[in-house]
């Protein structure tokens, strides 16, 4: 029914897992994604000769649909998972109302078409929930459980690590979970004593399986000695540098369930004061104003029904969340969509109770209920196939234009990664009229990075580099506009180390010998010429700064 605005990176991982296999030099025990890219490997190994054969895939698309079809598996393991933990709380009718929604959520929608880590890393996650929230009313204790349960949750944080952030809510469930019938389990079960000793062999198990898991992805990496470790985990975050992160959260918490599309680039073109496109508070009252009044009134409704009924859900939710949510904002960045995916599980479970108590809690459940069905309905309105993207439409007619026209292996540079040729390429990598590019297409300027200041110094490496193997470096006309326009989704001010006033000015400097017209749009060859040399050597020499 649903089309995915955005799959993370499943396409470098295809590209690494490539590369690893051809004996090229590539990232593939990577911290942060430790077992996802040799899953890739696996799949490739075993499927790839036979999707090419009947899908006519390249080797990347052979990754690329492996990965694609794991989601598609884990995704109704996760929901069918789900309803199994919300059984042993709620009833049947309330479980399945919180499944449907979280299978509606913008995180969900968009990853469960994706080749990312993340649902699968969901999956066992909540299988680590089963385990623990069975443990605890088992006679004797059942350490068996809570030991498989350590070794699944290890295997989650090892899909995608910031999973170990929500393990303070595990220790709860073992610690505070309700049991349907506390009598009876009290009778076979000393609560504290018998808690604490599968408290213990919970942690001993993810103790021991994550340091197996990890040490063997180092080894496999190269690295010899702890004093490279930090190195290793600081290479998995991707070079990202964002800024404001705390108020970033503001939206990146919503962004989870609601899709937000562009509202978040005319929230920060209000708030920055963009002067190429400005927007009125009043736009943002009436789009995502009222997205964000209905998920803060909701969730302050469920939180005020869960400490009046139920604040050992209350409790859980918050060491599940609380954790994961600092995290987010101190290390890394809060307003991906799937930064809080990992708490799913508590929220859902908490959600379940919610609705279970609502004929106690008119006005709050009603709150909650209308978050719950707004934002379900939306996102399938926003995502249905049946509406279709314009931005892919658009892509399409660039990326044909330059490959009828371009040398293979040309460079291309657009303005930013928010380029419908790069986004669209990347959203639909099986699509071979969007995946198969006779070139290479690089971000010119990577907002929110670490090397963000260093755009010259990276695009004249880059052009050097390219010109060095005899290709063609191409460059997109917007780079030379005097102002972007809307529909570029640039802000003006959201990163302080570049203005859009640099680009011209750096990219007028450039000769051009050759000009390729698509619609009102276009892009240019930059000439292999003396002057080109000169300026481009000189910005890599002085690390990118302003001529």
């Amino acid at each position: 029914m649903t089309s995915p605005g955005y799959i993370g990176d499943t396409t470098r991982y295809a590209r690494e897992v490539i590369d690893h296999a051809e004996g090229r030099e590539a990232q593939f025990w990577e911290f942060g994604h430790l077992l996802w890219r040799p899953w890739g490997f696996v799949g490739y190994l075993f499927c790839g000769h036979w999707y090419a054969q009947s899908f006519g895939d390249d080797p990347a698309q052979t990754v690329d649909r492996f990965l694609i079809q794991t989601n598609v598996v884990c995704s109704a393991a996760a929901l069918l998972l789900l309803m199994l933990l919300l059984r042993k709380v709620v009833r049947a009718k309330v479980a399945w109302a919180a499944v449907f929604a979280m299978s509606c959520s913008a995180a969900y929608l968009n990853y469960c078409h994706s080749g990312a880590p993340y649902i699968p890393a969901l999956v066992f996650s909540i299988i680590t929930l089963l385990l623990l929230t069975t443990a605890v009313r088992l006679p004797g204790g059942g350490h068996g459980h809570a030991l498989l349960a350590g070794v699944s949750f290890a295997v989650a944080c090892a899909l995608w690590f910031p999973y170990s952030f929500t393990g303070l809510g595990m220790l709860a469930v073992l610690y505070r979970w309700p049991p349907k019938d506390s009598a009876a389990v009290a009778a076979v079960i000393d609560g504290s004593v018998c808690r604490r000793r599968l408290i213990f062999t919970f942690l001993v198990s993810v103790a021991v399986s994550a340091f197996f898991l990890f040490a063997t992805g180092a080894a496999a990496n190269g690295i010899r000695n702890v004093s490279q470790l930090p190195q290793w985990v600081r290479e998995s975050d991707n070079g990202w540098s964002q800024s404001a992160t705390a108020m970033r959260a503001v939206t990146g918490l919503p962004r989870a369930v609601w899709d937000f599309g562009d509202e978040t680039v005319l929230l920060k073109r209000w708030l920055f004061r963009d002067p190429y496109n400005p927007v009125h508070v009043s736009t943002l009252m009436f789009t995502l104003g009222l997205k964000l009044a209905a998920f803060y009134l909701g969730i302050g409704a469920a939180l005020l029904i869960l400490w009046r009924e139920h604040r050992v859900v209350l409790f859980i939710l918050v060491a599940g969340g609380l954790p994961l949510l600092l995290f987010s904002i101190t290390v890394f960045e809060p307003s991906s969509p799937e930064r809080f995916l990992p708490v799913f599980p508590f929220a859902y479970l908490a959600v379940a109770v919610v609705l279970d108590k609502a004929s106690s809690h008119a006005i709050p459940s009603g709150l909650v209920a209308l978050l719950l069905v707004g934002y379900t309905v939306y996102n399938l309105t926003a995502n249905s196939q049946i509406s279709g993207d314009p931005r892919v439409a658009e892509a399409k007619l660039r990326i044909q234009a330059l490959n009828n026209n371009v040398q293979p292996e040309a460079l291309v540079f657009v303005v930013t990664y928010t380029d419908e040729m790069i986004l669209a390429s990347t959203t639909h990598p099986l699509d071979n009229s969007l995946a198969r590019l006779a070139f290479r297409v690089q971000d010119a300027v990577t907002i929110a990075n670490r090397r963000t200041a260093q755009w010259r110094t990276v695009f004249a490496e880059s052009t050097l580099a390219q010109w060095a193997q005899d290709r063609e470096v191409w460059v997109s006309e917007r780079l030379l506009a005097n102002r972007p326009e809307a529909r570029w989704r640039w802000v003006e001010g959201d990163d302080r180390r570049i203005h859009w006033s640099d680009l011209p000015a750096a990219f007028g400097q450039l000769d051009r010998d050759r000009r390729i017209q698509v619609g009102m749009d276009g892009f240019l060859r930059l000439a292999e010429s003396q002057a080109n040399r000169e300026l481009l050597t000189k910005w890599a020499a002085t690390d990118g700064e302003p001529h």
